[in-house]
């Protein structure tokens, strides 16, 4: 039986075991470090964009954080309440959320940023993310070039319930030019009864770095692009085509803030103390 629609509603029961090499753990651990290397706001409260079942929550919350989550998808939502029961979880869109100077701290992992489409949508929700953090406050997200994204690039994971194997596979479609990117979703249950198919398929946004780069200097950010490693923290080398994304609010607040313009540019002071941190943990 073939069905369509929304995957994360329909399995959302699922997810964490098709996620189950995604390292949570490393991810919130980098997260700590980077946000005790840039942020200067004082405080620990912290928003999760696109937070799924709750695994960055989870581990935040152990590193003290005041966890908060936001997800379109109330199935998700439902799932984070049962891990982070203490959290407080919001449902709406990435370019909805209308908090003002209430966090330090904001994530969006899994490259869950390129959700907001078309590109005008991925503005607002950096204008969102700007308005909702505190003076010195950090916005940390990873991205993708558009420029590295394989035409079609499928990646497939199979899993054993009960008697049944579930096959997952999750693609990303580009034709290369405009900011539409196509992620293509499918899973297929086998058992002695049948067998059943979903599939979904989600409109993210293609963007070159150059392009977020404005956009994020745009809304007021300070930007450094680090490279796409959680192990150690080292500025972009200018040649990846994945990214994670340091956006920090001044604490003056002023949208007019002067800083460096290239994407891997990143301040003096701030590079000390990156090399500094990553030597010592």
């Amino acid at each position: 039986m073939l069905q369509t629609g929304n995957l994360y509603a329909d399995l959302a029961g699922y997810y964490d075991r098709f996620c189950a090499d995604v390292d949570y753990a490393g991810q919130c651990a980098f997260t700590q470090r980077a946000f005790a290397c840039f942020s200067s706001s004082g405080g620990r409260d912290y928003l999760d964009l696109a937070c799924g079942t709750g695994q960055h929550l989870l581990h935040m919350s152990q590193y003290g954080f005041v966890v908060s989550g936001l997800d379109n998808s109330r199935d998700m939502l439902a799932q984070a309440a049962q891990r982070v029961p203490q959290a407080e979880l919001l449902l709406c869109d990435l370019a909805a959320f209308d908090q003002v100077e209430a966090f330090d701290l904001i994530s969006c992992f899994l490259y869950s940023i390129h959700y907001s489409h078309p590109t005008t949508a991925l503005e607002e929700t950096l204008r969102r993310a700007w308005r909702a953090l505190k003076p010195g406050g950090v916005f940390i997200f990873n991205a993708v070039d558009a420029a590295g994204i394989a035409a079609s690039r499928t990646i497939q994971t199979r899993l054993t319930e009960g008697d049944s194997e579930l096959s997952f596979r999750s693609g990303w479609h580009y034709s290369g030019n405009g900011d539409v990117l196509e992620l293509v979703l499918g899973i297929t249950r086998t058992s002695a009864g049948g067998r059943d198919s979903w599939h979904d398929r989600h409109t993210m946004t293609a963007i070159r770095f150059t392009q977020l780069q404005r956009l994020l200097r745009t809304t007021g950010f300070e930007t450094t692009f680090l490279e796409h490693d959680y192990e150690t923290m080292r500025p972009w080398d200018g040649t990846g085509f994945n990214v994670i994304v340091m956006a920090c609010k001044p604490s003056a607040g002023k949208h007019d803030y002067c800083f460096e313009s290239s994407p891997q540019a990143t301040s003096v002071k701030k590079a000390e103390q990156l090399f500094k941190l990553s030597n010592t943990t």
